[in-house]
């Protein structure tokens, strides 16, 4: 009776485990930028294979995330193949403090999450640039939401006397999207707000599940570590050019 006792205890340890480990598409289609939308340039071999861009402050986001795509590669013969690169633009003074990574599997699972459309952009070399907006039903499981609002965390994510919130500026459908998924996670939404005209602020506080807050909460000694390194610079380079910020959004997402 005791030996039942104790491999249904553990059997349940094991499935608590197993339904809080991340799945890898969700939780960088959760990270991501989507300033204006999520822009993807499909005729350039190059840039189309692009997840994102990340500062040198968010070291420990990046190794994570290799971890995560090696663990995840071991369980598949469909692995992801990516590469992590300094990111090189003319006339770009702060982007050099920026590493690009390029995965065109993960890229194409990615994809299938947004409806893209052209809206007349195009880039230097006038190709198309498309815009993409989350699908309404793009995460279908608790663990692809879990795995989403957890990747929108750790980097779009405030904790503040036991108050979790999302705080994110100018996103097309990212803001709308974590929302959505934190009603249908049942959690508590205590207010959500879009303030400002360029950029738009767009704020959500919530009261997460037992489950989700399981997600969210490993998250934190990264989310934490970004935003001490950014405090550290961003104070350093006052001290050499007062009146810059380097990591105001508008900015940022403009370099």
């Amino acid at each position: 009776m005791k030996k039942r006792l104790l491999l249904a205890v553990f059997s349940l340890f094991v499935l608590q485990v197993n339904a809080q480990k991340l799945l890898v598409t969700p939780y960088v289609l959760g990270l991501v930028d989507d300033y204006n939308g999520r822009n993807w340039i499909k005729e350039d071999p190059e840039e189309s294979t692009v997840v994102d861009k990340f500062h040198n402050t968010e070291i420990k986001l990046v190794t994570f995330l290799d971890s995560l795509i090696t663990a995840e590669n071991k369980k598949t013969y469909d692995k992801i193949l990516f590469t992590n690169v300094k990111w090189e633009k003319p006339d770009c003074y702060y982007c050099q403090d920026f590493r690009r990574i390029y995965a065109k599997r993960l890229v194409e699972q990615m994809n299938e999450a947004y409806s893209f459309k052209w809206k007349d952009q195009v880039d230097a070399k006038q190709q198309k640039i498309y815009q993409g907006v989350l699908k309404p039903k793009a995460f279908e499981t608790n663990q692809e939401k879990c795995s989403f609002l957890a990747g929108a965390f750790v980097r779009y994510g405030v904790f503040e006397e036991d108050q979790y919130t999302f705080l994110l500026a100018n996103t097309n459908s990212k803001y709308d999207a974590i929302i959505r998924e934190l009603k249908a996670l049942k959690c508590n939404i205590k207010d959500f707000s879009q303030k400002g005209e360029e950029p738009v602020i767009q704020k959500v506080s919530f009261v997460p599940t037992r489950e989700l807050k399981a997600y969210l909460d490993k998250q934190e000694r990264i989310r934490v570590d970004i935003l001490r390194r950014k405090n550290k610079l961003a104070t350093d380079r006052k001290k050499e050019q007062p009146g810059s910020d380097l990591f105001s959004t508008q900015e940022n997402n403009q370099n």
